[in-house]
């Protein structure tokens, strides 16, 4: 459970979620061009906006058949954030 984890286990769940949405996007651009043949145009193309989303859409519906695998990556992450990000600059180790 990411609770026992306190804050360590929180950020640790929030880093795996940025991780899968920055990797969202890029794929889901590529998915794009490849099944188009173009990049999409998402700031003044509203059907290649729609077309992206679409994609990120199902791959998040997709990656909930992930999420326990998201949680343990979560979970297994945490004591590295609690050690180098949460007490970073804390207590001197003897």
């Amino acid at each position: 459970d990411v609770k026992k984890f306190g804050v360590s286990g929180t950020l640790a769940y929030v880093l795996t979620e940025l991780a899968f949405w920055a990797v969202a996007f890029p794929v889901a651009s590529t998915a794009l061009y490849q099944t188009t043949g173009h990049w999409p145009d998402v700031f003044n193309d509203n059907s290649d906006r729609a077309a992206v989303l679409a994609f990120i859409f199902t791959g998040a519906n997709i990656a909930r058949l992930l999420v326990p695998l998201r949680l343990g990556a979560a979970l297994a992450l945490a004591p590295w954030v609690d050690e180098n990000i949460i007490n970073r600059g804390g207590a001197s180790e003897e």
